[in-house]
């Protein structure tokens, strides 16, 4: 249940911050659980990623939600000459660098064929990343109440999914909001993110060899 909480508190951090979403943010409930559920998986210290979220939001409520719609939009919807981080798997897996690709569909089918279904009213993608990590943070929830064959099934689904949607794109994709991000919030989301992956990557067991590849391969697809 640590694991599904840290995936949907990344999800919503990476949703644009309208009004639900900002209030949620600038609240910061979210801190001390993120802190608790991090500290039920490992003994690493993780301050140093959680404190720049905690003075961010210490400022005026407007100015801050001003601030976070401003820099999500810059970086991940509409900046010249281009978009800075895109949000999108396929941008970085597709060789063409398109969206909606061949990635996308891949991504849309291993959802419905694992019972996850996007809202009706869904604006974005299915490749974006903040339905990517909804959907480990509904995995690992299931994981978490299942046993014996069930719990292992759910297993299996996760690093399928972590292995061929997540690790060839996310390292690039925080990569970029770390060098070009101008809020700390952005910033620190993006560390904490690549840190987070790193625990996932050795609780599933993804053999460094094919998580190296992938990287490799994600860079070069993705310029």
């Amino acid at each position: 249940m640590a694991r599904s909480s840290i995936y949907n508190i990344l999800s919503l951090c990476y949703t644009y911050p309208d009004e639900r979403v900002g209030s949620w943010i600038v609240k910061g409930e979210w801190i001390e659980e993120l802190r608790h559920a991090l500290s039920l998986l490992t003994e690493e210290d993780y301050e140093n990623f959680l404190l720049p979220f905690k003075d961010f939001l210490s400022g005026e409520r407007g100015e801050v939600l001003l601030d976070l719609a401003r820099e999500y939009t810059r970086l991940f919807i509409n900046a010249f000459p281009h978009v800075v981080a895109p949000p999108y798997g396929s941008v970085y897996m597709e060789k063409s660098g398109q969206l909606f690709g061949q990635t996308t569909t891949e991504i849309l089918q291993f959802y419905h064929q694992n019972g996850f279904t996007l809202k009706e009213d869904l604006k974005d993608l299915p490749d974006h990343i903040a339905h990517e990590l909804e959907f480990l943070a509904i995995l690992t929830s299931k994981e978490a109440e299942a046993s014996g064959t069930a719990r292992v099934r759910f297993e299996e689904i996760q690093i399928e999914f972590f292995s061929r949607f997540i690790l060839p794109w996310i390292y690039s994709f925080c990569q970029r909001i770390l060098s070009e991000s101008r809020s700390p919030f952005y910033g620190s989301l993006a560390q904490l993110t690549r840190e987070f992956i790193n625990l996932e990557k050795n609780y599933l067991g993804i053999p460094e060899e094919q998580n190296s590849k992938k990287m490799i391969e994600a860079e070069i697809q993705g310029g």
